[in-house]
């Protein structure tokens, strides 16, 4: 369950979402969800954590790159590829969507709902070595499977039938969609362009793209989807 809710719950529709990302970002901060501030220290911190722990873990190499064999010595930060960087942040801030849209929607996911995930995944080790394939630090795996808990508890609030592909799925998945581009309008993504620009069709933390400017010239390049 752990690992097949992030494709078939509300991440599988998400593509559908007008979010607004637009705004500077204030120094030092890695991005900005409504009124929380997540630094870049922060973000390096839970990269570097992250680093540390997938290297020395077999199971979590076999899932991300399908090796068995983990790196034998830690890398220092800056080997950590910008993809990766990005990863860790997109999921942390859909992590921080999704804490919203619980809140806004009153969903419950007990400490024990969680705990029974876990369990079916095979237990702890199990599940923080999917974390790890995913790209964050074991510490993050009760959080990682609340986001999903609370996607699927909104779809299923909305009908989903769990049969994918169905009328009742693709009308409970547009009405979760609904829900979740509210709270991101409302909340606003702001990120650092260190790191990207928030993709507001697919809510991910996504690489900074060149246009060529509209000025006179026509021969200067700016990031797109600066705002």
């Amino acid at each position: 369950m752990f690992r097949t809710t992030v494709k078939t719950a509300l991440v599988a529709g998400v593509a559908a979402l007008a979010l607004t990302a637009c705004g500077p970002v204030k120094m030092g901060s890695a991005v900005i969800i409504g009124d929380e501030r997540i630094t870049t220290a922060s973000l390096d911190r839970t990269v570097q954590e992250w680093n540390e722990q997938f290297r020395a873990s077999p199971e979590a190499n076999m899932k991300r790159t399908g090796s068995a064999t983990p790196g034998q010595q830690r890398l220092p930060m800056d080997a950590v590829s910008d993809s990766q960087m990005r990863d860790a942040l997109t999921r942390i801030v859909r992590i921080r969507i999704s804490d919203e849209v619980a809140r806004q929607e009153r969903i419950d996911v007990p400490a024990d709902q969680i705990d029974q995930v876990i369990d079916q995944s095979g237990g702890p080790r199990e599940a923080e070595s999917t974390t790890l394939a995913m790209g964050l630090p074991g510490r993050y795996t009760r959080d990682l499977i609340r986001d999903q808990l609370i996607q699927l508890t909104l779809l299923r609030r909305h009908g989903f039938d769990g049969v994918e592909g169905s009328p009742a799925a693709r009308q409970a998945q547009q009405r979760a969609i609904a829900v979740y581009t509210d709270v991101v309008r409302r909340l606003g993504v702001k990120v650092n362009p260190r790191y990207g620009d928030f993709d507001t069709a697919q809510l991910m933390v996504a690489p900074v793209t060149y246009r060529l400017s509209r000025g006179e010239t026509g021969t200067g390049l700016l990031p797109g989807n600066t705002g």
